[in-house]
Order: structure tokens, then sequence, then C-alpha cells
């Protein structure tokens, strides 16, 4: 029953990406359009909203992305994604296709991974096959080269995404991306009970919400700076780099089904939601 469920969840995944309503781009063209006739007066803060953009993101984190980095500058035009899929849709695609930045895209399906690998090759990019958990980050990133303080992270495991985050301490990215489950009922830092081997199957009761990644944000020294305009991405930068990058504001955003198209009823993973410590 698991691998259909999941092999269901990936080719429900795999049409999202290709057959999205087409709305959703065109809202998202409209923005762009219209942020760049708008009165700078006309804004009541200073946050990230009017960058939003899609290129090869799943919504608008293309637009902030770039964003952020012409702010607060690069060091080694370097990133890492993992949960990649067929390398048609990410994060870190726009970076690696259009900028030409060296980087790591992890994925851990052999067809998915058999795909990336042949777009990639011959390229700056590398390309490993890898589970990657919590216990594994850290020597993946080691083993690979990847830099200390590398430019862009980006998560999307739809389960431990933020046990993995919690467990690096070698590596501090300048920039993180992390999914984060904006559909979970109740307060706090709540999160799926960690569990290496657990695997999204298509419900609504995985990741965790985006208090549980400030509490471990704050405490790894990162702040919060966007969630985009669907409510499915949380954006932190370190924060030695925030003088530079001038928000006042972040919003802290639910789902917006208007956006993503997407609706599920919402559900607790076995054992319930676990809360994790606070910021310190």
């Amino acid at each position: 029953m698991g691998g259909r469920v999941r092999r269901e969840a990936r080719e429900f995944l795999r049409a999202y990406a290709r057959y999205r309503p087409t709305t959703i781009d065109t809202r998202l063209a409209h923005l762009g359009q219209l942020m760049a006739r708008t009165n700078p007066e006309l804004f009541a803060s200073s946050d990230l909203s009017r960058y939003e953009l899609r290129v090869f993101s799943q919504n608008g984190e293309d637009g902030v992305l770039v964003e952020i980095l012409n702010r607060i500058g690069t060091e080694h035009r370097y990133f890492v994604e993992f949960g990649i899929q067929e390398g048609v849709e990410g994060n870190c695609v726009l970076l690696a296709d259009v900028l030409g930045w060296s980087g790591l895209f992890l994925e851990a399906d052999p067809g998915f991974f058999a795909s990336v690998s042949r777009k990639y090759a011959g390229t700056p990019v590398a390309v490993r096959r890898e589970m990657v958990t919590a216990d594994r980050i850290e020597e993946i990133l080691a083993s690979a080269g990847v830099p200390a303080d590398l430019d862009v992270l980006s998560i999307d495991i739809d389960g431990n995404d933020v046990y993995v985050w919690e467990a690096l301490t070698t590596h501090t990215p300048r920039v993180v991306v992390i999914e984060y489950n904006s559909g979970i009922r109740g307060e706090g830092p709540l999160a799926q009970p960690h569990d290496p081997d657990r695997v999204w199957e298509g419900g609504s009761d995985w990741g965790s919400s985006l208090a549980a990644l400030e509490a471990v944000g704050r405490r790894k020294g990162y702040s919060l700076v966007h969630t985009d305009l669907s409510g499915v991405n949380a954006f932190f930068v370190r924060d030695d780099l925030l003088p530079s990058l001038g928000v006042d504001r972040a919003p802290r955003r639910t789902q917006n089904y208007g956006l993503t198209g997407i609706t599920q009823a919402p559900s607790d993973p076995p054992g319930g939601w676990a809360t994790l410590p606070g910021p310190p």
C-alpha cells in the first residue's frame, strides 16, 4: 500500500508541476507588471511580497530569492537543494540554468535521479542519489565538498525538513528556503515526530509549522524574512547579513488555496504532533 500511495503522490506532483492552473502564473505575471508601476509610497512596509516571480520555482520563490541575493550579496555562488525530483521545478533551478552557479542537487528516487543527472551532465552542478536524513546531512555535504558558507540551501522533503535543518552544524548557508505546513491545527512549534524512514504519502500530516522553523532558526542564528504568497515556503537569512536586507516585516502566511489550487483536510501524523523547544 505504501509503495502505491507514494507512487500516486509522485505522479500527482509531476502533473501539478506541468498542468497547474494557469491562473496562478497569470496572477504572478500581473503582480510583476503592477509592481513595476506602483508608487513606493503606497507600500505600508518593506516586505518582499512585491518581488515574487515564478520562472522555475513552484510559486514566486525565484523572484524573492534573487532579490534577497541582490541585497545581501553572494560568497561562492553555490547552492544545495534536495527534493528536486526531475529538475524541472525547484528553487535553485534558476541559479543553475540561467545564472550558471555551481551547486548540488540531491534526489533519492532512482527515476528522478537519472533525469536530473542527464540534465546537468557536464555542468558545474553535481547530482547525487541520496536519501537525506538528519543523521547524514553533514556527512553528505562534506563528502560532496560543499562550502561551509554556501549561499543558498533549499529544503523540500515533505516531512523531516525541520530536523534536517536543525542537524546542520558545520554548514551555515547565507539563505535557507524551507517548506512548512501551514495547514497544521494547533499553536506553537509543532512538527511530525522525527522518523528518518517516514516519507510523505500524499496527506496533510507532514512537516512542521512555521513556528517550529522559526524556533530552530533563532537557535541557529537565522531570522525569518519572508513567506511566499501561497503559504508554502519560508525564507530565512543569517543574522549577520540582516542589516543589508532592509526588510522591516516578514509576513507569516497560512495556506493560500487560490494560488496553489490544492486543498487537503487537516490530519495528524501517527502519534500526534511533536512540540519542539521554543526559541532561546
